[in-house]
């Protein structure tokens, strides 16, 4: 079975290596595709000396709207289905991982929903850990995140989906289970500070939009410090039907109860505020 990898960047020069090197080396380069929106800092240009088989759409720079990218992105994975069995669709700072520990190669696709949720968990730079080398694994600079609802997002489409603005929830009832999302926003602090410099910067569509992409420097590094400070656990089991990761999806899917009419399907701020360890055989996957 065949899974297309999307994501869509702008100015993106930090990620997309680390972007396609995840899931180029787990997909091959003919299935990943980069939908550019109008970049000028030669990143894309960059990824494609880097990574030649991969699909790159040009899109014109207009301000962004994340109603407008999600409705976009929906209609073209429903394109890349008439050819692929899944349409997989994350953001350029997010790396999709199967919880079976064979990773992609061991996927029944036809055994998982329509629409698939991963759970959702942000990574976190720690004091002493030192700058993110993107030409290295991910999982071997990185040890600690913690779980967000946020970042439980529908990654993976077997049709026609209908995403919600930012891709946080989709035409369907969240199921857990088959994947981890591992978002890199504060995986590295200089990174993290110099992505909102320019999304602070980009004009948006609507002002009130993405305000947290559009804090301060100085309010992003004083929240950077405070979760850093968190407690840190190193669980004995690691599993989506374990606790006591299982006791916290439970809870995103019981706040999911009622809402199936809603933009989300649950409630985007549920969140432990513990740092987790994360094993090893986890890490070895990102």
């Amino acid at each position: 079975m065949t899974v297309a990898a999307l994501t869509m960047v702008f100015n993106e020069a930090e990620y997309l290596p680390v972007w396609l090197r995840h899931y180029t080396g787990r997909l091959g380069q003919a299935a990943c595709h980069v939908i550019d929106h109008g970049s000028d800092d030669g990143s894309v240009a960059a990824a494609l000396a880097e990574f030649p088989g991969i699909g790159v759409i040009r899109l014109p720079r207009t301000p962004h709207d994340d109603a407008r990218r999600a409705a976009m992105v929906s209609e073209l994975a429903a394109s890349y289905l008439r050819y692929y069995d899944a349409v997989l669709y994350t953001d350029v700072d997010e790396l999709v991982v199967p919880a079976r520990a064979d990773g992609f190669a061991g996927l029944d696709l036809a055994a998982l929903p329509e629409i698939a949720y991963a759970v959702g968990l942000n990574v976190l730079q720690m004091p002493e850990e030192g700058k993110l080398d993107p030409t290295r694994p991910v999982g071997e600079q990185r040890r600690f995140a913690w779980f967000a609802s946020a970042l439980c997002k529908p990654v993976l489409a077997r049709r026609k989906p209908a995403w919600a603005p930012g891709f946080h929830s989709a035409d369907a009832a969240p199921v857990f289970g088959a994947f981890y999302l591992l978002h890199l926003r504060y995986a590295d602090r200089e990174i993290a500070c110099r992505r909102l410099a320019r999304t602070r910067q980009m004009p948006w569509a609507a002002q009130a939009g993405g305000a947290h992409q559009r804090v301060t420097e100085a309010e992003f590094l004083a929240m950077f410090e405070r979760l850093q400070a968190m407690d840190r656990v190193e669980p004995a089991v690691f599993a989506p039907d374990a606790p006591p990761l299982a006791d916290w999806i439970e809870r995103v899917q019981a706040a999911s109860i009622g809402r199936a009419a809603e933009v989300y399907r649950f409630p985007l701020d549920i969140e432990n505020y513990r740092l987790w360890a994360l094993p090893k055989g986890l890490r070895e996957r990102f």
